[in-house]
């Protein structure tokens, strides 16, 4: 344990100076990546099946260090996070040593979370009963299809796993979604309001294709990004949308109504744990933000709105 090292995001490694560059929008999270033997086959994962040549994670370089040396650069005054996120990659193999770093990283002090797969839910309670503040499950797909074909694992016993452990400790838990796996925005949005109804939240991803697909069109992705943020702010929930051929074209509240409720851009923000940002997770720089990772300015307000191609008119959708 002495001698374990850790994959860091690189916008973390920079912000702790283990490297030197530019970065115009900061992590305000520490992400930490310990997927050592990873034995999961998501599709969209570059590093699935203990892939270790990669060092990307979606669009993110994760250089290794010293998880030695990364606790030091994490509990160095003036603290340079107020959160960690250690994401993990599954192997059940590794969970003692898995264990020992959350005993490390909750003795700092420092708000903790991390991330797991619906098949470690007694993992989740394990974790969160040590000392972890938030847990994010990687549902990723929406329905049982998606999820077979994507996640590759059995849908019949992972959902209502989860399911479970949301009704246990949901207001601990975040799912994480994918949107861009072939899910269609109804079918997404009602599993989204199944989380939100069991107690739980969610944290959205827009599909990056690393290894093939395509990222989703920006429009069904500011309508969904919409409606995650409405249905947990308890502003509306699937039964008040309406939807032809699974698109989304209703969210039966007035324009109005929508635009307050969407707190000047605040709902196209990244989701998740508080201070968490994930900066170009899902893009490059230099494109629209799928997930923006600071406040919207009025004008990105203004674009988000459009990009979500709905009628904007003053009557009710």
């Amino acid at each position: 344990m002495n001698n374990e090292s850790i994959r860091v995001s690189y916008g973390t490694a920079i912000v702790l100076g283990l490297l030197k560059a530019r970065q115009d929008v900061p992590p305000t999270t520490a992400y930490l990546l310990f997927d050592k033997g990873c034995i999961g086959n998501c599709s969209f994962c570059s590093r699935a099946n203990g892939n270790k040549e990669s060092q990307k994670l979606s669009r993110i370089i994760w250089p290794e260090f010293s998880f030695t040396t990364i606790l030091e650069k994490l509990t160095t005054v003036p603290l340079p996070f107020k959160r960690v996120c250690l994401q993990t990659g599954f192997n059940p193999q590794m969970n003692d040593i898995l264990k020992e770093l959350v005993k490390k990283l909750v003795a700092t002090g420092i708000s903790t979370s991390m991330t797991l797969s619906p098949s470690q839910t007694d993992l989740a309670l394990e974790m969160l009963a040590m000392g972890i503040d938030h847990v994010g499950i990687g549902l990723d797909a929406a329905t049982e299809k998606t999820y077979t074909e994507h996640k590759r694992k059995n849908w019949q016993t992972d959902w209502p796993s989860l399911q479970t452990l949301l009704y246990k400790a949901g207001s601990q838990i975040e799912v994480h979604l994918i949107f861009g796996l072939g899910d269609t925005e109804e079918d997404f949005i009602k599993r989204i309001d199944a989380i939100v109804a069991a107690g739980g939240k969610v944290s959205l991803f827009a599909l990056t294709p690393v290894n093939g697909g395509e990222a989703p069109e920006i429009s069904a992705y500011r309508r969904v990004q919409a409606f995650r943020f409405l249905c947990e702010n308890g502003v509306i929930s699937s039964q008040n949308c309406r939807f032809n051929d699974g698109r989304l074209i209703n969210y039966g509240i007035t324009e109005t109504a929508l635009v307050a409720a969407l707190q000047h851009g605040d709902a196209f923000r990244t989701s998740g744990c508080g201070n968490c940002n994930r900066p170009y997770y899902n893009e490059r720089p230099g494109q629209v933000f799928y997930n923006y990772p600071r406040a919207l300015s009025t004008s990105e307000f203004a674009q988000a709105l459009s990009e979500m191609g709905m009628e904007m008119t003053a009557e009710l959708f």
